[in-house]
């Protein structure tokens, strides 16, 4: 397993963001972690990021203990968050050079980071003049700069029209022809039917449902039917 996650429990005062949570990511995959808001998705990949602490349990990812070698696990990691992550006063290109240099990019991750976020034609205008799905994109680029081998997606497409949302996720889907392991985070149960192969549904930090996406579609299980339930509600809402 590429990573492993067992018996983790994250407080935060009297409430468990994380109760008890234990699951397994395989290598090469795109693993999609699925729940309502507050389910404890973004809490979880903070914790892999090492973000945030845990009070108790073991991460282990690429066979690395989180607690003692964080900053190996970085150097092969990456995260794009749901908040943007960049100068809106900067061009694209701008944006791009100054996170390479910070990151110590290679000329070959900067144009591969342009090119699958098909960002070429935006290179020299303002990011604050980008359209919604635009500045996705180029948080996307961001957190492709260091070749990660694993990379991590919190909701990157809150907030954004459909077309723009279809095209982020082809993006997203062609990561794993470079062979990066991608966690993507989600309420919406058709984004994680497109783009993955494996998926865990989490309410209240707790595991429900675990397997393939074919599995967890097939699955009869009532408290997963009735976690579907609540993840349609809420997106009709959204």
């Amino acid at each position: 397993m590429l990573i492993k996650v067992s018996n983790v429990t994250k407080r935060y005062g009297d409430i468990k963001a994380l109760d008890g949570l234990s699951l397994e990511i395989k290598k090469g995959r795109i693993f999609g972690l699925l729940g309502v808001n507050g389910a404890g998705k973004s809490t979880l990949l903070s914790v892999l990021n090492g973000l945030t602490d845990i009070d108790e349990g073991d991460v282990e990812i690429f066979g690395l203990d989180l607690k003692k070698e964080i900053r190996e696990i970085r150097n092969i990691s990456s995260i794009v968050p749901q908040n943007l992550a960049f100068y809106e006063k900067l061009t694209v290109k701008e944006n791009l050079e100054f996170f390479s240099n910070i990151q110590k990019a290679s000329k070959e991750n900067f144009l591969k980071a342009i090119e699958i976020n098909d960002l070429s034609e935006l290179l020299n205008q303002e990011a604050s003049t980008l359209s919604g799905g635009q500045k996705r994109r180029l948080n996307m680029a961001i957190g492709l700069l260091n070749d990660p081998q694993i990379i991590y997606f919190d909701e990157p497409t809150v907030g954004i029209d459909p077309k723009s949302r279809n095209d982020i996720l082809d993006s997203i889907r062609s990561y794993k022809d470079l062979g990066i392991t991608v966690v993507y985070t989600s309420h919406y149960m058709n984004e994680i039917e497109k783009i993955c192969d494996d998926v865990a549904v989490i309410a209240k930090g707790k595991l429900i449902e675990q397997g393939t996406l074919k599995e967890i579609l097939q699955s009869k299980s009532q408290t997963l039917e009735k976690h579907f339930l609540e993840l349609t509600s809420e997106a009709q809402d959204v």
